[in-house]
């Protein structure tokens, strides 16, 4: 049989190996075949039953990752077919998997903000990064921080443990410390030479202009009054959201080079046909809702009466306003409760009427209370009936009714019924309806342009796009879907950008969301699912001042104060995290998502499990699991471990730890080799909030822990390690990592970051005052840095060493396959540098010694100079750096030189391990990676690739023939063993509340 055979896949013919399955061709042939059960490490398996393809004259489909391909074989790998059966698998799957693809205060935020991912940089101390997630939904913090109703609370699941989480102070706090230290600039792509006008500066246009600035397009905002913000600057009073602040983050989205032209409305200076004639792309109408509401009683628009939003607006601009002594302001609203403490400001008795009880008031609890506290009069059940004129025209009386509650109306509130024989004349100076507005549409009215309008004056859109009736024309906030929160509007603002940039492009403007599962809205939850699991704390908030100093000298100043940061970082770490850890990157949301599965198909029963977090590195989240079965089987099979099997049968089979012991006690070694071959997120790292979950960005570098040197994918964002896999498909070691190369992260930013280091001048001298000096060094440092120990040693006419192990070291095995090589090293390098290997309690002669990545049992009477992770009892420290701070070289077992990439920057107290030696050395002109590899090649001909290492190659071949040694573990192995032992690792550990 030929060891080549031809198919046809997907109408092309293709030359594949024989005996290669469906899968392994298609992929090398550019074709993605879904699979969950799959991994190269790995058997064919055919479990989940995704990867199904149609094969012409088969009895039905086939699993491409365990069907070899056949001469003359005709495969199809989309088809209609294909997609149901494969939709279908997703379906049943989904029927029984429990968790939140996202956190319920995200899902519940009209801006979809990544709260949970926000909320856990300030748990670690990093507003700066804080800040950079919100904006990149919502450019408005600031403002949001201070005024937003904050939904996202009312869905907070630690309110049912004991309070919501204070998700709008966290973000206040974040913003106003960005503004204080330098407001974010986010990057904006290249010119794309399009031009798009936003009609309305309020917060809906602001947010569309960021966004769509960021994309490249330019962009002029049309504002009518003279200062851009809209609502929260003509409608909410600067006590609550001071106009500096607010001035200030409009100034960060002028600043991406925002073209502004205020005082120029729709319909009198500008059309919406002549933006079209002068060149614009696209329009978004973002004009608000500025009309106020008629009350609908006789005589509401006589003189002494006047609309909520217009009052506000007024006296913003400092309009003339007859106050009088006293007012009434009619609404239940969070704009009747700013209208009411603006009156008490202006010197006002101020009576507020509401024709519901007070627990049928839309206003905030929060807001009621302080307009009370500032000496408003609330009368509730009472309705205005008519404006009573006195001889001038002007009202002077407001005749009201008394109300009682009859049946819930089309909002669920129960219908306020007057009460016959109940009216009565109250006297007023000035009367304030503010029960709602509309938006102002007579401006588009004799536009040639103009779009369709509702009964209800707003644009006829598209929810999901903005898209208009009128071509090339989208509407977004108020004027869209009618008065509604100013955070609604951002995320209105931010979709419309991602609309028109669409648009723009040509493309379909689809917006496709993805897929998100959810354990359901917290009234549908029990509380003794989630308070018996934390320690109840008490919620942390702004503080409100006392009404007596919110009302001094005028009371125009902010009324409350927000968090510092040690209480900001308090509350942050009240979050229950909720959504999930693997959002990112979770092949069922992909694929759920891809082919638009629905977990409601099928209904039933779903199995639920707690949460297994007994192990101190490797959480088990059974409700996510799929059963695939590849955890239990990369574990026995490629591992030889066995620490996890399937648990009971049936539908009630499940993976676990075996015998449900905690996973530590099982011979797990916590090479997590489980979590990368899960595609659900059910087994994943038990590491908080350290790492978010963001989005993360992906290095491949060589692990440097043992003599392996393993490929790494290591995820960073914001300057923090998020997680460590192993690179699919890696030449070395079957492309499995060990403990130390998946978690060794941990160990960033210890304690050594606390250390004094001594300075190179203190340490020059005492290597200047050396009678004999050795320098030992860990086998696993770089070539750089190993060069740079030989460079310094011979400076000062001294000696190279390494420590050896015992002998039999190298004859040993760890348990399981692929696991770390303890105690092993290629030497080669050291050799070629005179290097001498130093036998256990072999004692030094030198009155001085250096010791890079490496300690000795007893260094009396001698001084030391250390370069380690930690320090001892030294003369002279400096921090070792780790290695996922390091630029390097490393030379394994199998004589391949593996490119160590810095995938993090350097702390200020970490110094280059090769630049400090030379620097020590005297040889600053080899401080350079370039300057030592060029100085080694020339002295080690068969190191002269290094020269030039190829670009994106992690590996390459040396010319050192290796040359295996046992050796002692280093400092950071040390180190390492250590964290594991004080987290736990050998421990057992119980679920109960008392751990």
């Amino acid at each position: 049989m030929s060891d080549i055979v031809t198919i046809t896949l997907n109408d092309k013919e293709v030359q594949a190996s024989a005996g290669a399955t469906i899968l392994a061709v298609a992929k090398a042939n550019g074709i993605h075949i879904p699979t969950f059960c799959h991994d190269d490490r790995l058997k064919p398996y055919a479990s989940c039953f995704l990867c199904v393809v149609e094969v012409e004259k088969a009895r039905g489909l086939l699993p491409a990752c365990s069907t070899q391909v056949m001469p003359g074989m005709v495969i199809r790998t989309d088809s209609e077919k294909v997609r149901k059966a494969r939709t279908m698998a997703l379906e049943l799957m989904l029927s029984d998997h429990v968790g939140d693809c996202v956190a319920p205060c995200e899902a519940t935020c009209p801006a979809h903000i990544d709260i949970q991912g926000y909320i856990a940089h300030i748990a670690n101390g990093n507003p700066e990064a804080a800040v950079r997630l919100i904006k990149k939904s919502n450019p408005l913090p600031v403002v949001c921080g201070r005024i937003c109703p904050h939904p996202c609370e009312s869905q907070c699941r630690r309110g049912l443990v004991d309070e919501p989480v204070s998700i709008n102070p966290l973000k206040r706090f974040a913003a106003e410390y960005e503004l204080q230290n330098g407001a974010f600039l986010p990057e904006t792509a290249p010119d794309t030479a399009k031009r798009v006008a936003i009609v309305g500066g309020g917060p809906a246009g602001l947010s569309a202009a960021y966004y769509l600035r960021q994309m490249g397009h330019a962009v002029v905002l049309f504002e009518a009054l003279p200062e851009l913000g809209g609502m929260v600057r003509y409608g909410i009073p600067r006590f609550r959201l001071p106009w500096d602040l607010l001035d200030n983050e409009i100034q960060a989205i002028l600043d991406l080079g925002v073209d502004v032209q205020t005082g120029k409305k729709l319909g009198e200076d500008f059309t919406i046909a002549s933006l079209k004639e002068d060149g614009f792309d696209a329009v978004l109408l973002a004009i608000g809702a500025h009309l106020a509401k008629p009350m609908r009683v006789p005589n509401d628009e006589a003189q002494g009466v006047i609309g909520g939003i217009d009052f506000l607006r007024k006296v913003v601009l400092k309009e003339p306003v007859e106050v009088g002594k006293k007012v009434a302001v009619i609404g239940g609203g969070d704009t009747a409760m700013d209208c009411a403490r603006v009156a008490r400001r202006l010197g006002a008795e101020v009576t507020l009427l509401y024709r519901r009880t007070q627990a049928e008031m839309p206003a905030l609890p929060m807001e009621q209370e302080e307009t009370m506290e500032e000496g408003v009069e609330f009368r509730f059940l009472t309705a205005p009936t008519e404006v009573v004129l006195d001889d001038t025209g002007r009202a002077s009386l407001l005749r009201v009714i008394s109300m009682k509650l009859g049946d819930p109306d089309e909002s669920g509130r129960r219908r306020p019924v007057p009460i016959e024989g109940s009216e009565e004349d109250l006297p007023f100076d000035l009367i304030i309806s503010a029960i709602g507005q509309d938006p102002d549409i007579s401006c588009i009215q004799k536009d040639s342009e103009k779009p369709e309008t509702t009964r209800w004056n707003t644009f006829v859109y598209d929810e999901n796009t903005n898209v208009t009736t009128q071509e090339g024309v989208f509407a977004a906030g108020d004027c869209a879907f009618g008065p509604n929160t100013v955070i609604r509007a951002v995320g209105e603002g931010q979709r419309a950008a991602k609309a028109i940039n669409l648009y723009l492009a040509g493309a379909d403007v689809e917006l496709k969301n993805e897929y998100a599962i959810s354990l359901g809205r917290i009234e549908e939850l029990e509380m003794e699912d989630f308070a018996p699991r934390y320690t109840h704390k008490k919620r942390v908030e702004d503080t409100v001042f006392p009404s007596e100093e919110r009302l001094k000298d005028g009371g125009w100043d902010a009324i409350n104060k927000g968090l510092d940061e040690m209480q900001a970082m308090a509350e942050a770490s009240r979050c229950i995290e909720c959504g999930c850890n693997a959002r990112f990157d979770c092949d069922l949301r992909k694929y759920a998502t891809e082919y638009g599965a629905d977990e409601k198909r099928f209904t039933g029963e779903k199995r639920k499990y707690n949460d297994d977090t007994r192990h101190p590195l490797i959480k088990i989240e059974g409700d996510k699991c799929i059963t695939c079965g590849s955890c239990v089987r990369v574990c026995l099979e490629v591992r030889g471990i066995g620490a996890l099997s399937f648990i009971d049968r049936g539908f009630g089979t499940r993976v676990g730890p075996n015998f449900d012991d905690p996973l530590q006690l099982t011979g797990c070694d916590a090479c997590g080799m489980c979590i990368d071959v899960c595609p659900t997120g059910a087994l994943a790292p038990n590491t908080g909030k350290e790492a978010g979950p963001w989005v993360a960005m992906d290095t491949i570098t060589t692990c440097t822990s043992c003599s392996r040197g393993c490929g790494l994918n290591v995820g960073t964002a914001e300057e923090r390690v998020v997680r460590v896999t192993s690179v699919d498909g890696d030449p070395v070691n079957n492309a499995v990592i060990c403990a130390e190369g998946r978690f060794g992260y941990q160990l960033l930013g210890g304690k050594e970051s606390q250390v004094d280091q001594s300075s190179v001048e203190e340490a020059r001298e005492i290597l200047a005052a050396a009678g004999e000096l050795a320098v030992v060094i860990s086998p696993r440092l770089t070539i750089e840095q190993t060069y740079a120990a030989a460079r310094l040693a011979r400076s000062f006419g001294g000696k190279l060493f390494y420590l050896l192990g015992e002998d039999t070291a190298l004859e040993t095995q760890e348990r399981g396959e692929y696991g770390k090589k303890t105690g092993e090293a290629n030497v080669a390098l050291l050799e070629r540098l005179q290097a001498t290997g130093l036998k256990k309690g072999e004692a030094l002669s030198a009155d001085t010694v250096l010791l890079v990545g490496t300690e000795i049992e007893t260094t009396d009477g001698k001084k030391v100079i250390e370069v380690n992770p930690s320090k001892g009892n030294a003369d002279a420290y400096f921090v070792l750096s780790h290695p996922l701070r390091t630029e390097g070289i490393m030379i394994n077992r199998d004589g391949d030189l593996g490119i160590v990439r810095a995938v993090l920057p350097k702390s200020d107290h970490e110094h280059d391990c090769h630049m400090l030696l030379v620097e020590l050395a005297g040889e600053e002109s080899l401080a350079g990676l370039d300057a030592l590899r060029n100085q080694l090649a020339d002295e080690i001909e068969e190191l002269s690739m290094i020269r030039t290492p190829e670009k994106g190659k992690r590996l390459c071949k040396s010319g050192l023939e290796p040359v295996l040694k046992s050796v002692m573990p280093d400092s950071r192995e040390g180190v390492f063993a250590e964290h594991l032992k004080a987290i736990g690792m050998y421990e057992h550990k119980c679920q109960c509340s008392c751990s």
